[in-house]
């Protein structure tokens, strides 16, 4: 995988975990196991501290109402990232990222409206 998608889908992990309220452990695991399988041990370290990077905001998790959902900007931003990995990925490719995304969410049990809009933004970019 890229560096470009690495990237992006660290971005994506970060929005989806921020979403209500903040990242879980096991959220933060699921992000490590998928990243040691991806990458060799001194990239892992890279991407662990980007990730933890985009997510220092959110790190308490928050009561948020079920029905909201995510930000204008953080709406652009998914929007932004998908149109950057559509560039770069095939179809096949973009399924595994929306499978990625989900078993993130699965990682904390955590399904929530807002987790599954980010989801929904995603999988209708990609379909563009």
């Amino acid at each position: 995988m890229s560096e470009e998608v690495l990237k992006a889908l660290m971005e994506l992990f970060a929005l989806v975990v921020k979403q209500d309220g903040g990242i879980l452990q096991n959220e933060r695991e699921y992000v490590i196991n998928f990243l040691e399988k991806q990458l060799g041990s001194s990239l892992l370290i890279k991407y662990v501290l980007l990730f933890d990077e985009l997510t220092s905001s959110a790190k308490q998790v928050q009561d948020t109402p079920e029905n909201s959902s995510p930000s204008v900007r953080d709406s652009v931003k998914i929007f932004n990232i998908c149109k950057q990995i559509n560039k770069t990925l095939n179809k096949g490719q973009k399924i595994v990222v929306l499978i990625r995304l989900y078993e993130l969410i699965n990682s904390s049990k955590r399904v929530t409206p807002q987790r599954l809009n980010i989801i929904a933004i995603v999988d209708e970019v990609f379909k563009a």
